[in-house]
Parts: C-alpha cells; sequence; structure tokens
C-alpha cells in the first residue's frame, strides 16, 4: 500500500477536515482495494476493475447486468441458481436471463424450469465437432429441425416471471412468422418418448456426436449400446443406435389461445406478453427449417435490479467460446456491466500449456470488452478435483497470473475451498460425484455460498469506503 500512499505529499492534507476528505478521494480507492482482502478467506483479488459495476449497482437507478459464464460446473444450475437468487434479493429482480432449454438437447440444466417440445430436435453444444451447423449462438448450444415445432418452457418460481422475450435464433428465420399461445395445460403432459432399437451404417464424414444428435440420444447411450468404438466412427461400420422420438397428443391443441403473431428479426427477436407468465409457449415452422440458440427473459417494466445471465457448457475451456463469432456477438449483446467467468476445470485435465492457456484468456477478456474497454470481469478458478489435481492447481495460478496482466478481479476458489484435498473430503462428505470432478447439489450450492460471500463483503466494504468519501 505504501507505494501508492507516498505519491502524495504530508502538505497535501490540512487542519480541514473537509481538505482532507477531498485529498483522501485520491488514495482511498487504491488503498481499499490493496487492504480489504485480508478480511476474508475467500478474497476477490485484483478489485479496482470492479468499481464501474458497483458504481452502477449501488445507485439503484437502472438495471445492472451481470453475465455468467462457465463449463460443466456451471450448466448444472445449482451455483447460478444460488448466485442469481442473492444478487436479485439484495439489488432486485430484472429478468431470468438467458436460458436453454436443454431438456430437448438431452443435457442437463437448471432445475428451476421445464422445457418440451412435440418434435425432436438436433442438438450439439461449442465443444463438439460438427458440420452439421454453422454457427453455435449466445447459450454455447444450437438446436435445429425441419418440422412445425411447438416449444413450451415452464418455471416454477413466481419470481421469474416475465413479460419479455428475446429469442436468439439463426439470421435463416430473418422475417418468418411464429406464434404465442397461452393454455391452463402443459404441452409435456401430451408428449412421449418412444424409444426404438436399430441398426445403422454410419456415413462418411459422422462424428459421435452428430450420430448422437441424429437419433436423439446422448452420446453416452451410443458408448452403452457399441462400446468405446462408437466414439471414432468410420464411414460403413455397423454400430446399435437407439432413436428417440416424439409422440405427440394433438388434443393439447383444443383450446390453446393464440396471442400473437410475430416475424423473426436478424438474429435476434424480441417480443412482449399483455402481462407477466412463467409460460413461454411457441409455434414456429421455417421454410427453411427452424434454428435456435436460446432465450433471454425479463421484466419490461424493471428500472433497476439484477439481469442474471448465466451461459454453462459441459466440456467448455476458454478457447470453445473463441469459435463461434455468432456466440460472441449475441452474448455481447445482453450489455453485461459484470462478467464472471469460471473455467479452467477442463484445461486442467488436458494438456494445454501455460502459453496457449493465458493467451486464450487473454483473447477472450479482449473479445468481451471491444465495445466497453472499462468493462468490470471476475475470473473464478476452479477446486480441486482427482482427475488431474496438479495440473489443476497450475491452471488456478494461470489464472490468478492472467487476472493481473488482463486487468480483471480474481477469485481463487480453490484456496478458498482448502486447495488440494477438498475433493475427496466433499466425496467422503457425500458432496461431491464419483465421476472425481463433479460435484452434487449441496457441494455446488456451498461453493456459490463463498463465491456470493466474497462478492458480499466486497460490496460492503465497497459501500463503507464510498460513505467515506463522498
Amino acid at each position: 500500500m505504501q507505494r501508492y500512499l507516498k505519491r502524495y505529499k504530508a502538505s497535501e492534507f490540512v487542519s480541514s477536515p473537509s481538505e482532507n476528505l477531498k485529498a483522501m478521494k485520491k488514495i482511498s480507492w487504491f488503498a481499499f482495494a490493496m487492504i480489504w482482502g485480508s478480511f476474508t478467506a475467500q478474497t476477490l483479488e485484483n478489485t479496482a476493475n470492479l468499481q464501474p459495476f458497483w458504481d452502477k449497482l449501488n445507485t439503484r437507478k437502472s438495471v445492472s447486468r451481470v453475465l455468467f459464464l462457465g463449463d460443466s460446473h456451471i450448466q448444472s444450475g445449482y451455483i447460478s441458481q444460488v448466485l442469481r437468487r442473492k444478487f436479485q434479493q439484495a439489488y432486485g429482480n430484472a429478468g431470468r436471463g438467458v436460458v436453454f432449454p436443454y431438456q430437448l438437447a438431452n443435457s442437463n440444466g437448471s432445475l428451476d424450469f421445464v422445457a418440451s417440445s412435440n418434435q425432436a430436435w438436433q442438438t450439439f453444444r461449442t465443444v463438439y465437432e460438427q458440420d452439421v451447423f454453422p454457427q453455435v449462438g449466445a447459450l454455447g448450444f444450437v438446436m435445429g429441425n425441419n418440422a412445425d415445432s411447438l416449444i413450451e418452457m415452464d418455471f416454477k418460481d413466481p419470481e421469474d416471471a416475465f413479460d419479455e422475450v428475446r429469442i436468439y435464433n439463426d439470421a435463416s428465420l430473418n422475417g418468418e412468422a411464429f406464434s404465442v399461445y397461452e393454455t391452463e395445460k402443459r404441452l409435456r403432459d401430451f408428449v412421449k418418448i418412444e424409444k426404438t432399437l436399430l441398426n445403422y451404417t454410419v456415413q462418411e464424414g459422422e462424428t459421435y456426436p452428430e450420430l448422437a444428435a441424429k437419433f436423439n440420444v446422448v452420446t453416452t447411450r451410443l458408448a452403452q449400446l457399441n462400446g468405446d468404438k462408437v466414439k471414432n466412427p468410420k464411414a460403413g461400420m455397423l454400430i446399435k443406435a437407439e432413436r428417440a422420438t416424439p409422440v405427440y397428443n394433438t388434443n393439447f391443441e383444443e383450446g390453446l389461445r393464440k396471442i400473437a403473431s410475430h416475424h423473426f428479426t436478424g438474429i435476434e427477436t424480441s417480443f412482449r406478453y399483455p402481462k407477466p407468465t412463467q409460460h413461454l409457449l411457441l409455434r414456429l415452422n421455417g421454410s427453411k427449417g427452424n434454428i435456435l440458440y436460446g432465450f433471454q427473459l425479463l421484466k419490461s417494466t424493471a428500472k433497476s435490479g439484477v439481469v442474471f445471465n448465466t451461459v454453462g457448457v459441459n466440456g467448455a475451456t476458454y478457447a470453445d467460446f473463441l469459435k463461434y463469432p455468432l456466440q460472441l456477438k449475441q452474448l455481447k449483446s445482453t450489455m453485461p456491466d459484470l462478467v464472471m467467468i469460471s473455467l479452467g476445470t477442463n484445461e486442467g485435465i488436458s494438456s494445454i500449456t501455460k502459453e496457449d492457456f493465458i493467451k486464450n484468456v487473454g483473447n477472450l477478456i479482449s473479445a468481451l470488452r471491444e465495445e466497453n474497454k472499462n468493462l468490470s470481469i471476475l475470473l473464478i478458478s476452479p477446486t480441486d478435483n482427482n482427475l488431474n489435481p496438479k495440473k489443476t492447481a497450475e491452471v488456478v495460478d494461470w489464472i490468478s497470473e492472467a487476472s493481473l496482466k488482463y486487468n480483471t478481479a480474481f477469485l481463487n476458489m480453490y484456496k478458498a475451498t482448502g486447495g488440494r484435498g477438498y475433493f475427496t473430503k466433499a466425496l467422503s462428505q457425500k458432496k461431491a460425484s464419483a465421476d472425481k470432478v463433479h460435484f452434487l447439489q449441496v457441494g455446488y450450492e456451498e461453493q456459490a455460498m463463498k463465491i456470493w460471500r466474497a462478492l458480499e463483503e466486497y460490496d460492503d466494504r465497497y459501500k463503507v469506503i464510498c460513505v467515506d468519501t463522498n
């Protein structure tokens, strides 16, 4: 701290308290950023970068937007659910934020809503190599089909009611019509999944995830049926497959009430409901097919509060968020005031070098700050795991180094959770999964509270400084 204080001469501090206060303003933020971390075990580091976000958040005069990027730990929804509730309870609820109907992609996600469709969808996430879709959008996923399709998302918590919807759609849908409906029924009660076993001959160029998408099943199911050989399919290979087909009872459409008809515009389409709802029901049938990347749910009348956008992608790395220009473009359109990035686990079980890792971190940060050089960014390290604990610890150090290099805040969750041995301890306490890398709900929720306490204590001390210097 002395390196900051010594910049100011003793003569700058005079006998008048008001004049002293003015002089102290020059050093208050720097001093605060240097000393406050000694008060908590889960310390935020390099915190000066967070000042623009907290300035806006604490005025409570406009909506603040958080964007939380991560991997499977985040896609599961347990960490983000806690943080979203904490932010919105403290500062107000301005919207559920971005969502993807993971159930239609045979993937896991937040349990606070249920997604259904009367049709099957081919789906991929950004970590897969595939040639079916040229782009992956905002949520790190893509879903597409060529059928007259109903999509339903039903949210459980009344606090998540919304009246404004933003659809992240492919440009090929531009100008195509879609309809919005309401009903007391639920589509999921009128759709059953029928599974059929069959033999299939692999075609030239088809990949493991492409085969899973073709049959609307998860990749692990293909491996169960065929063994590991299916993970590297060759043209002409005969495999066993399980086709999952939705069987739709059209009685659902009796009593459907159309609220409105709209047209897709560009790569993002917005519309409003006449009143708040917890139930999204759309019908679309694009002439060139239906390709969607996710949704954002908002409260149009909110004058303040927090929109908490979560994008978690199983298997993701920093590099994966750089693959598709469309994803970055749609993410930046959420206009975040704070970006939290919780990645590094998958790099920790890979062969990536320090040089390449830090380069990827820098490229993602630069892309996110392209329109806002002062964008607040917080890097959150991975915790311990039992797949490659040594490399994971190295990645934590790399993230710390990158945060200094690229002027971001940093939260060392590896240290905050106890470092090496944390996973084994969590496993013995039934807070972790036997897969050696993931945690159970209770484990993730404990981690979320550590993140929140670090943010909360930062906010408390920030407020003290602001009061003292205003």
